[in-house]
């Protein structure tokens, strides 16, 4: 574990040279990870700690500010007393700053001197994007933030960008997306072109291009499939999952019979409830500066009141769908996501002959390396050998250590996806350091103070108490 440990460092440290405020020491790194590692080993009233660290420079914690500063942006509220940053300290300050609203704020420019000295609040929002619940949020602050995932579990990130994680022994700098590759992509999109030209005929509007609700459609399947994979994870059960236009019955002892169809509505209806709401938001600023008309006031209030329905909806359908795939077996699903049974066990005993790795045979074809089976338990052998014997499935494993694979047949070569990405973060490092120098470059030409919200009511409790009502209006004193 020590060698994972630095080669993690190494890593962060090497991917951090081009950004500013420059990054730790990787001495510095080191010891962090360290920290936080043995404490996800620790319990807590009989409980494994979770948290998560923002290593950030109490005197500029946050050197880059938005422009407009809204309400909900995240704040850094410091600790009246600084403390040493140790094993102990942090399981106990991890119990009372859960990782998924807030963050232990810490810097140290030694090993031997890092300490705690605040908390990031707010932080709600990040991760409800972060793990494709929504849209909300900003990119984590400070210099990087590590996040204790659960047990011997940490995954480094610096804003929205993902640096590497370590999962138990297992080192991972990258993951892949599986889920929207051209490979499983092109065997989902058959069963949304109907529904892809009813929803274009819906809307009806030349703002909205056939092109991107098709497009919209697919993102939204490959979110949808993400997040039952993290509530597995989150679970910590495992699962599978198989996807199957037509699934061979003759291979399957299928316990729970089960005809479940919302997991597909709230998602394609979503896409056609947020669609038909930017056509009549692109109406609402057609108007501007111009007064909008009741009608249409009116009628954008609804069609947001329906978006907003319809998110509420696929998120309870997920959650169901999530607690049937925590049962022994497989949930068995049509590509459009209808779900048909679950607790489905595979009685294929066909050999699986070669798997190939599913990146490498997306470049190589059958000249790829391939992967060696006996690493993998029963679960991924059963869904591979259906995968084999029904060309057509998609079959999804979630491991009980987290580590989630995804295997289906391309031609007649059986492929399978290690360490496929789930969450909403940028992987696209060099994209990512020429973005960041862009807005840096930019702050730099605009120099002006940030401006707190959007309109002149006061923003702050201490400004609203020193707001009087003159005869004009309202008047900051």
């Amino acid at each position: 574990m020590p060698d994972n440990l630095d080669r993690l460092a190494q890593l962060i440290h090497s991917k951090l040279r081009g950004v500013r405020p420059a990054p730790p020491r990787a001495s510095v790194l080191r010891r962090l990870l360290e920290i936080a590692y043995f404490a996800t080993l620790r319990t807590e009233e009989g409980r494994f700690i979770r948290g998560s660290l923002t290593f950030a420079d109490p005197n500029v914690p946050e050197p880059n500010p938005p422009i407009i500063r809204r309400s909900d942006h995240p704040n850094f509220a410091p600790l009246l007393q600084r403390r040493r940053l140790t094993v102990e300290a942090l399981v106990k300050l991890s119990r009372a700053i859960d990782k998924w609203s807030g963050s232990i704020a810490v810097y140290g420019r030694a090993p031997s001197d890092i300490f705690t000295w605040g908390v990031v609040d707010q932080l709600v929002h990040q991760n409800v994007r972060l793990h494709r619940e929504g849209t909300g949020g900003v990119p984590n602050l400070g210099i990087l933030t590590i996040v204790m995932e659960g047990t011997g579990e940490l995954s480094v990130y610096h804003g929205n960008l993902f640096l590497g994680s370590l999962r138990q022994d297992r080192l991972t700098t990258r993951e892949f997306d599986a889920l929207s590759s051209l490979q499983v992509l092109s065997k989902v999109v058959r069963g949304f072109t109907t529904a892809a030209a009813k929803i274009e005929a819906a809307i009806d509007d030349t703002t909205v291009e056939p092109h991107s609700i098709r497009q919209e459609i697919l993102r939204q399947w490959s979110d949808t499939v993400a997040r039952l994979c993290i509530g597995l994870r989150r679970i910590g059960t495992g699962g599978a999952l198989l996807f199957s236009p037509a699934p061979h019955r003759n291979i399957l002892d299928i316990k729970y019979e089960f005809v479940y169809n919302r997991l597909r509505d709230g998602f394609v209806l979503g896409v056609l409830d947020s669609a038909y709401l930017f056509t009549i938001e692109e109406r609402v600023r057609r108007y501007a500066p111009k007064p909008v008309p009741s009608a249409l006031v009116t009628l954008h209030d609804f069609a947001d009141a329906d978006a907003d329905d319809r998110t509420a909806e696929l998120a309870g359908a997920v959650r169901l769908v999530t607690s049937l795939a925590a049962v022994d077996g497989v949930v068995l699903l049509t590509p459009s996501l209808e779900v048909m049974a679950f607790g489905a066990k595979i009685s294929a005993a066909s050999t699986l002959g070669k798997v190939y790795d599913g990146r490498d045979f997306g470049q190589r074809g059958t000249r790829a390396i391939t992967i060696d089976m006996s690493r993998f338990g029963t679960r991924h052998a059963s869904v591979l050998q259906y995968c084999r014997a029904d060309r057509n499935a998609i079959g999804v494993i979630v491991s009980q250590d987290g580590n989630v694979r995804l295997a289906t047949s391309v031609g007649r070569s059986l492929v399978m996806w290690d360490d496929v990405k789930l969450l909403g973060y940028d992987d696209d490092y060099r994209r990512y350091l020429r973005e960041e120098k862009r807005v840096r470059r930019y702050r730099a030409q605009v120099r002006h103070r940030t401006k707190r919200g959007y309109t002149s009511m006061p923003k702050t409790f201490e400004e609203l108490l020193r707001y009087n009502k003159g005869k004009t209006g309202m008047k900051r004193q």
